[in-house]
């Protein structure tokens, strides 16, 4: 069955795909690493439930869509990568993020990753942003590694095998017309930035991450202690980060120089998903412009701020408006929109959030942690992605290496992340 790709699948395809658009999650393990075959009969019994992952994009005279690929063998995406006892697991996430996706076929990958450590192994899935977003890559960990397969899909009542079909508009008006400005001030903000911010466009051998952990709990009580959410205290020691890392930048061509001179604009993603449409394919998401406060503020009001502007993002309509302009207005129209809004131009770097379920297994060992692998927009030297598995938080940084001591940006973000909950006020009843 062909599937239409909508515009914002078009336009991450259409991306240079020798650039980092692979985003997925690297699920660790406790136990012995299994047999590559293990694996593969496991993710064959998965695979009826998604048949997505048997789908790649075609072009043809009617437009783009996705199709089922001729050929297809599991086995071509099922791959094992044994490494160096002591292989620190940045090193390890550095690696993966430099393998090509397949260059044929559909465009995603499963690595069974072992060697790196004692008593663990770890299941990496990566898939081409074109394909899945970040809460569709979640649903497809969710089928292969969460309770027990399914014989086939089970498409929801006036839905076919995930794809979105609840209302277009999901909003008022008035609300849909604060959205739609919304819109056009990111278009105008792409077009006419204030600030002219480092771009680069880094090919695999420069690709780099470094991660780091938290605790749900610690963003939550954070957030709360603030008035805000886990996404404003995961926002908040990025700005953190940011100063900390931002201060050490020596002379106007270092880029260090460059975030620490003005506030910075984050982008981040925001799903236009309803209640349900969990396993709707492809990309359903629009993206908002928050800007992290002054560094020269202090944390309380410079968390106060944020607060603020987070709250208006949310609260201004462009979720609903971006899903109803997406749904009504014409494909080239929407492609050229979502080109001005990715616009590194705008802003440096891509910050999205997001989690996966509690309960994801393997032979019945249990996931103990899953770390993100991020996407890197074109002309972005850097991007930051959380992920929440559980009570466990990973925090992961894709990076251009010739950014200078890029490497120690996780490391800043935990060491901020302390130094804001030693301010935090007390945490409401």
């Amino acid at each position: 069955m062909k599937h239409p790709l909508n515009p914002i699948d078009e336009v991450f395809l259409a991306m240079d795909r020798e650039l980092s658009l692979a985003q997925g999650q690297f699920l660790r393990f406790r136990g012995e690493a299994p047999s590559l075959d293990e694996l593969h009969d496991h993710l064959a019994e998965r695979l009826p439930g998604l048949p997505r992952l048997t789908h790649r994009a075609v072009t043809g005279r009617r437009g783009a869509f996705r199709a089922p690929s001729a050929g297809f063998d599991l086995r071509d995406h099922v791959q094992e990568m044994k490494l160096p006892a002591g292989t620190s697991l940045d090193e390890v996430l550095t690696a993966l993020v430099r393998l090509p996706l397949s260059g044929s076929g559909p465009l995603w990958s499963i690595r069974l990753v072992h060697g790196y450590a004692d008593g663990e192994y770890a299941v990496c899935y990566r898939v081409h942003h074109g394909l899945e977003d970040g809460m569709g890559a979640a649903h497809v960990a969710a089928v292969l590694f969460g309770g027990t397969p399914r014989s086939g899909p089970t498409p929801r009542d006036g839905q076919r095998d995930g794809l979105r079909t609840g209302p277009v508009c999901t909003a008022g008006p008035l609300e849909l017309l604060h959205g739609t400005l919304s819109v056009g001030a990111g278009m105008v903000r792409g077009l006419a930035p204030g600030r002219l911010w480092p771009r680069t466009y880094p090919g695999p051998e420069n690709l780099a991450m470094c991660s780091t952990s938290a605790t749900r709990r610690e963003l939550s009580e954070l957030g709360r202690g603030f008035g805000g959410t886990v996404n404003d205290a995961f926002l908040m020691a990025l700005w953190g980060a940011l100063s900390a890392w931002s201060a050490t930048g020596d002379g106007r061509r270092d880029a260090r120089s460059v975030f620490r001179a003005s506030p910075v604009p984050v982008r981040m993603p925001l799903s236009t998903r309803q209640d349900g449409e969990e396993d709707a394919v492809g990309n359903h998401l629009t993206t908002a412009v928050v800007t992290l406060p002054s560094q020269e503020l202090p944390p309380a009001e410079a968390f106060a701020q944020l607060v603020g502007s987070t709250q208006r993002m949310r609260s201004n309509g462009l979720r609903p408006a971006s899903r109803a302009l997406i749904a009504l207005l014409p494909a080239a129209l929407i492609r050229w929109t979502v080109r001005r809004l990715l616009s590194p131009r705008s802003s440096p770097l891509y910050a999205s959030n997001y989690l996966l379920p509690a309960s994801l297994s393997f032979r019945g060992d249990q996931v103990v942690d899953a770390i993100p692998l991020g996407v890197l927009l074109p002309g972005n030297a850097l991007s930051v992605t959380l992920l929440s598995c559980g009570s466990r938080v990973q925090v992961s940084f894709l990076y251009d290496r010739r950014l200078p001591d890029a490497q120690r940006l996780a490391a800043l973000w935990r060491e901020a992340l302390d130094e804001l909950d030693a301010i935090n006020v007390p945490h409401p009843a």
